[in-house]
């Protein structure tokens, strides 16, 4: 990832994890965020689509409280930065661990079952999680929507949360999916 591109996508992704604001990354934020996704769907934490929900979640924190430098019990800012600037997280393995996070994400979304997404519950994916800006998600929704239908489905879900990730330029698909522009 180029620096300045790849910064600005680990400060989003901070910014998205701390859930409750705080300025710090804990797993509260995490099971919040899963609890929040399935409140948005109307399931209950012992509901198994919310409960497969928490164990990714749970996943991506166990990773993720390795910038934990301090030994406080949660990540700040700069700890999740200097941790991603000196490779001990690294988006490759972070992306595969989100991607089931995101995979489950979409299953509690899909309440049809039918696949894919509308603009409504994609954009509930990114409130429960704790997006509350509608723009951002509708901007997302759209760039996942290469081809126009008004839905999404999960390999395009999936490519642009990689792309997020991973990204280079931001011309890759997911590059700029939580900039909101």
């Amino acid at each position: 990832m180029s620096g300045d591109l790849r910064m600005d996508n680990v400060d989003r992704a901070f910014a998205v994890f701390d859930v409750d604001g705080d300025g710090v990354i804990g797993w509260e934020d995490f099971s919040a965020a899963a609890r929040g996704v399935g409140r948005e769907f109307g399931l209950g934490v012992e509901a198994p689509q919310v409960r497969n929900l928490v164990a990714a979640y749970r996943e991506v924190w166990a990773y993720v409280a390795g910038a934990d430098l301090d030994g406080d019990g949660v990540v700040s800012r700069g700890e999740f930065r200097e941790a991603h600037e000196s490779g001990r997280l690294s988006a490759a393995e972070l992306v595969e661990k989100w991607l089931v996070v995101s995979g489950r994400n979409f299953e509690v979304a899909d309440r049809d079952g039918d696949g894919a997404l509308d603009g409504s519950g994609f954009a509930g994916i990114y409130r429960g999680s704790g997006v509350t800006d509608p723009q951002v998600a509708a901007i997302a929704f759209a760039g996942m929507d290469v081809d126009g239908d008004g839905r999404v489905d999960r390999v395009e879900f999936q490519t642009h949360v990689r792309g997020f990730f991973t990204a280079e330029d931001t011309s890759v698909k997911g590059a700029r999916m939580l900039s909101g522009g």
